[in-house]
């Protein structure tokens, strides 16, 4: 039976404690590898987070919760370099920090713009940025940036939004052509119209969400867990052939929707 094991591994995931985030910080730890996640440190969500680490013990992984301003590369930095001296290592890198907020380009103000550019784009490249040099001096190293499908079909209601996102491919670009020499490999997966709370607060009404879900092919929504199930197939020995990949994961709805 062929399984994926990342025993050995240490993975940091950056906004990894809801939604999206959280299936990959436990399907990370479920395959073997110790990972680190970070959150706002917002008191309202200690016991969401408590759960989450709970849960992965009790199935015998391990992971470890950080308070972290995203937009704070100092601490970012210094997270990395924390992770470095408690493990020895740090092997993997998932960028998850997003926001998105639908509205249209009239009603975004400059410091909007700013804003959903730097927490979507801007918390990724402080965490890439940390990254790199222990990475590259092991030889070793998989960054899996978490784009959007708004990239390609202008969805998400938002242009700042698409435009973070899209932000990521350059950066992709960049580091396989930098890196990958280097033994770091790096690419996209772009989620669509996956079943977070976030997706239920905009499509709270029943006839909103079956005429969202009929324009899925493959006949439901995305789970966290189609997202998650691929970093760690990434981020596994099956996945070292594959760099500078950007895989959309929405169910065919971008093709078959055009």
């Amino acid at each position: 039976m062929m399984t994926i094991d990342l025993s050995n591994r240490t993975t940091l995931v950056l906004g990894g404690s809801r939604g999206i985030g959280a299936s990959i910080t436990e399907m990370q730890a479920r395959a073997g590898a110790a990972v680190y996640f970070t959150h706002t440190g917002n008191p309202n969500h200690t016991g969401r987070i408590k759960e989450l680490v709970d849960r992965i013990s009790a199935a015998g992984g391990e992971a470890v919760g950080a308070a972290l301003d995203a937009l704070d590369s100092k601490s970012t930095g210094d997270l990395v370099k924390r992770i470095i001296s408690e493990r020895g290592r740090l092997d993997i890198l998932v960028c998850n920090v997003g926001r998105n907020l639908a509205r249209f380009p009239k009603d975004i103000t400059d410091q909007d713009w700013k804003d959903f550019i730097d927490i979507n784009l801007t918390s990724a490249f402080y965490g890439v940025r940390a990254v790199l040099e222990p990475m590259a001096a092991a030889g070793y190293g998989k960054i899996i940036f978490i784009g959007s499908s708004a990239v390609f079909d202008g969805g998400g209601g938002a242009l700042d939004y698409a435009a973070a996102k899209a932000g990521m491919t350059g950066m992709m670009t960049y580091l396989c052509r930098a890196y990958l020499r280097k033994g770091i490999r790096t690419n996209i997966i772009h989620p669509c119209v996956i079943e977070t709370d976030l997706l239920k607060e905009r499509y709270n009404d029943p006839e909103k969400r079956r005429k969202l879900e009929s324009q899925i092919p493959v006949g439901r929504f995305g789970r966290p867990k189609d997202i998650s199930a691929l970093t760690v197939f990434l981020a596994s020995e099956y996945g070292d052939y594959i760099c500078g990949q950007e895989i959309l994961a929405d169910g065919g709805r971008t093709m078959y929707n055009k």
